[in-house]
């Protein structure tokens, strides 16, 4: 039987890795289940998508950069295992509400 222990132990990996693309295959094969049952099973617990939980991990690391650090927007985007500077800009958009260059300037006011 699955348990709760092995969806924090995947919550608590996907979080220790925001730099990282984590895919759902990369998921099932650190939880040895597949992809089809940690996916179900993962929603049932969390309410969230597995992916949209990394993703979701993702852009919180991203959005902490773009405010702690002085680097470019792209720059954030490739750290956190976005494929282009647009990929992470649309993703971040429907996320926050915002672009990334207005979130940076918002909260380093």
């Amino acid at each position: 039987m699955f348990t709760y222990g092995v969806i924090r132990e995947l919550m608590r990996w996907i979080e220790s890795n925001p730099h990282r693309r984590i895919t759902v295959d990369d998921c099932a094969e650190k939880t040895g289940y597949s992809k089809w049952y940690l996916q179900r099973y993962f929603h049932a617990v969390t309410g969230k998508t597995l992916a949209a939980f990394c993703r979701e991990k993702r852009l919180v690391a991203s959005a902490r950069m773009l405010v702690e650090a002085n680097v470019t927007i792209e720059y954030v985007a490739v750290q956190h295992g976005f494929s282009s500077h647009d990929t992470f800009h649309k993703t971040f958009v429907r996320h926050y509400g915002m672009t990334p260059g207005e979130f940076r300037q918002k909260c380093r006011e």
